[in-house]
């Protein structure tokens, strides 16, 4: 590529190419599970953040807290996650996952782990903290582009 448009241009496709295969990735880990993409990375929240709340999963997401509490209701039901009640203030309820099938989700998303791995260890640390700016500044503007009022049509 000679020249920065080129790049650019490049670079938007590969983004827009790993967004739709990751859509379609976890479409079809969830389809595996009875769930949805949303329900499995809130899933995902409730395995890795410790005192997540259902306020937190709405911040994170950008979901209308009635969205996160059917999610939420979905995922108890399904024995995925407890409600727990904060024991010092009774009005805080904390997400907790059950640990039902992390295992097993641990095993599907292995071979795209090693391979992640493998390409990330090609890198210098210098170009790791280069990528991981990049991934932070994305995420940030994600974040900022969720936030906004949608304007009418």
């Amino acid at each position: 590529m000679s020249s920065r448009a080129e790049l650019l241009g490049a670079i938007g496709a590969q983004m827009r190419l790993q967004s739709s295969l990751g859509l379609v990735l976890h479409q079809s880990v969830a389809d595996r599970f009875g769930l949805n993409p949303t329900d499995l990375k809130c899933l995902d929240l409730a395995a890795r953040e410790p005192d997540l709340t259902a306020g937190r999963i709405a911040e994170l997401t950008a979901m209308s807290t009635s969205a996160v509490t059917a999610l939420l209701d979905r995922l108890e039901r399904r024995g995925f996650i407890e409600r727990r009640r904060d024991p010092t203030d009774r009005r805080r309820v904390y997400v907790v996952s059950t640990g039902r099938h992390e295992r097993e989700l641990a095993t599907i998303y292995a071979p795209l782990a090693t391979a992640t791995g493998a390409v990330l260890d090609s890198y210098s640390d210098d170009e790791l903290r280069l990528l991981l700016g990049f991934l932070e500044r994305l995420t940030a503007a994600s974040r900022t582009f969720l936030a906004q009022e949608p304007e009418p049509s």
